[in-house]
């Protein structure tokens, strides 16, 4: 009688992490209802068309009092911020009336509500058929990403959905930034800057690296503390008085610019790091201003950075840029730490056999570089700039470089073979030489 060989138990860590994500499609299938129900109250106030009250001032429109009625309502009886309330109230309608794709995904557990609100706000002023390859695309998306990397995406996608009214989209975005001041408790308060990407970023980075500069010096305070103190400081005295900070500090940003798109031959967008997609206007004035240039040398069928292989022992300085520029921000799933503020990180520990070079660097958060250590997670290069993550439960994640241009059109390429195979000779086989049209030496690629 052969012995019989015990079934094996489940882990219950792993039992108890699929209950979890379980339980996240079941409350996402409820929130796609629950945007039905929200909707259907909207329109049955709508048919009860509710009008102003008020006896003097301003009338509201009928539209503003529904929307306030509704808002109100929903807050009191679901104990909700109102601006919470008002968030729920315009992504449930925006599901039900114009995105049936992302509502779809969201009824199916496959997208979460925070998903369903990224996707619903950036669908504002899209129509047609851009609205339905935007809903399409980004429902598509969503189910790799967590929202605040979706967001990023459904910026672009909106870029690409109606790339002829960016500068107009643009100028009416700038006309709306503001400051904004909140309270906060024991004696704080918030200060929000809303502004046009580039000056936040540039403001951003100069902060950074006049803290770097302290920090280097032996300031003890934090990089956070450090980055707060000399921006009240700029602001409130127009230059740092901090002893030991450097003073003409500018911040800097990185904007990736096709060559064809600088000379208004091509229409690909160019890249603002850290943020996406600019309008063409935008990167226009950053590049007319630019102090210096970088030529980066791509792909044009994939559209990967390219660059040289040395194999020091120390990542050198092109290897530290070319890391960082295939990826922006760390590489472990999720963060959104930008790669400047990051380690450079041998993906295959250098002690271990782990070489010195672009293939097996990338970037990774101070924090996030300690949990690659101390803890199961892994994480490997496949050889195509793209990475693999796997957790300790064993579920793997895939990391894609963000920092990639789009490839070259197809036609482009294909003309650009024709001409090269039209400049030889078919007699004697050898390449037919011309005089240029243009003297390119001084062109910055």
């Amino acid at each position: 009688m052969s012995p019989i060989t015990p079934l094996l138990e489940p882990d219950p860590y792993v039992v108890a992490l699929e209950e979890v994500a379980a339980l996240d499609r079941q409350i996402a299938a409820l929130s796609a209802v629950r945007a039905e129900r929200v909707t259907d109250a909207r329109n049955h106030l709508h048919r009860q068309a509710p009008s102003d009250r008020s006896t003097g001032g301003p009338v509201w429109s009928t539209a503003r009092v529904e929307r306030v009625e509704l808002v109100t309502e929903l807050a009191q009886l679901t104990r909700r911020t109102e601006y919470r309330t008002a968030t729920l109230v315009d992504t449930s309608v925006a599901l039900v009336d114009l995105l049936p794709a992302t509502l779809a995904a969201v009824a199916a557990g496959a997208l979460s509500w925070e998903h369903a609100e990224v996707i619903a706000k950036h669908s504002d002023g899209l129509e047609g058929d851009a609205l339905t390859a935007y809903d399409a695309r980004l429902a598509a998306l969503a189910a790799e990403v967590n929202p605040k990397q979706l967001d990023r995406k459904a910026r672009a996608q909106v870029e690409l959905s109606q790339p002829s009214t960016a500068v107009e989209r643009a100028e009416k975005a700038a006309a709306t930034r503001r400051i904004y001041v909140d309270p906060g408790a024991d004696g704080m308060a918030y200060l929000t800057l809303f502004a046009p990407a580039p000056e936040i970023h540039a403001i951003a980075d100069r902060a950074a690296r006049l803290a770097a500069g302290l920090r280097a010096d032996g300031d003890p305070r934090s990089m956070g503390h450090l980055k707060l103190d000399v921006l009240c400081d700029l602001m409130l005295n127009g230059e740092t008085s901090i002893p030991g900070a450097t003073r003409g500090v500018r911040g800097r940003v990185h904007v990736m610019v096709p060559a064809m798109t600088l000379l208004g031959v091509g229409e690909e967008a160019a890249i603002l790091r850290g943020y996406g997609p600019i309008d063409p206007a935008t990167a226009a004035q950053l590049t007319a201003e630019a102090t210096s240039w970088r030529r980066i040398l791509t792909d044009p069928i994939t559209g990967r950075i390219l660059t040289a292989d040395p194999r020091d022992y120390r990542p050198t300085a092109r290897m530290i840029d070319h890391a960082r520029l295939v990826h922006p921000t760390c590489v472990f799933p999720g963060c959104t730490v930008p790669s400047e503020r990051s380690d450079i990180d041998h993906t295959e520990d250098h002690a271990f056999g782990g070489h010195t070079t672009p293939e097996n660097l990338a970037p990774l958060s101070q924090g996030h570089h300690k949990v690659k250590h101390h803890t199961r997670w892994q994480i490997v290069q496949n050889g195509d700039d793209t990475l693999t993550a796997t957790s300790p439960a064993g579920y793997e994640y895939a990391v894609r470089p963000e920092g990639r241009m789009q490839p070259a059109p197809r036609a482009l390429i294909d003309a650009a073979a024709s001409n090269a195979s039209e400049a030889i000779d078919p007699t004697s086989g050898t390449a037919q030489t011309s005089e240029p049209k243009d003297d390119l030496a001084d062109c910055p690629f």
